[in-house]
């Protein structure tokens, strides 16, 4: 009896390490070089997700996730999002980084630097399960992500910051 409990705990974590192996392994990341600047900036390309799509773009400076919601909505530098985590009580608070706009663009930017922010750290290796913004009316505006946007947005986090510390070398 104990043993095929071991043998079903086994069985679920190698399922577990080879989705992540897999997932590890599909790392695109758009590379860009300005014409002028001659400076590289990355991109995760656009993910869907449920009324709202993302992409993380990063240069030398900064690592930035923009969200593109598909209501318009505004958004000023009060605006704040909280981000919670799948499975646990664990949430981050981020303020709307970007200017303020009426077209629904929500910018989370952290600076790059050698050592990876916390708050990066934190989306690139614990699944988003929902975040709530709130616009400049006071009004939430929740995005939920399923399993396969959880690890897809996980995964795009990951490669891009992975990415953007070796344009500091």
């Amino acid at each position: 009896m104990i043993e095929s409990g071991i043998k079903r705990y086994l069985l679920f974590a190698l399922c577990h390490v080879l989705v992540f192996a897999a997932a590890a392994q599909d790392c695109n990341v758009i590379r860009e070089t300005d014409l002028f600047t001659k400076e590289t900036r990355l991109s995760s390309g656009f993910i869907d997700l449920s009324g709202a799509s993302v992409t993380i773009d990063a240069d030398k400076k900064e690592v930035d996730i923009l969200f593109s919601f598909k209501n318009n909505r505004c958004f000023d530098d009060g605006c704040t999002a909280t981000i919670y985590f799948a499975g646990t009580k664990s949430k981050l608070l981020l303020r709307n980084a970007g200017t303020m706009n009426c077209e629904g663009l929500y910018h989370f930017i952290f600076r790059n630097a050698v050592t990876v922010n916390y708050q990066l750290k934190k989306l690139a290796t614990a699944k988003v399960s929902h975040i709530v913004f709130t616009d400049r009316d006071q009004k939430m505006v929740p995005v939920n992500l399923d399993e396969p946007m959880q690890l897809k947005f996980m995964q795009a986090v990951d490669c891009v910051t992975k990415e953007a510390v070796k344009l500091l070398q």
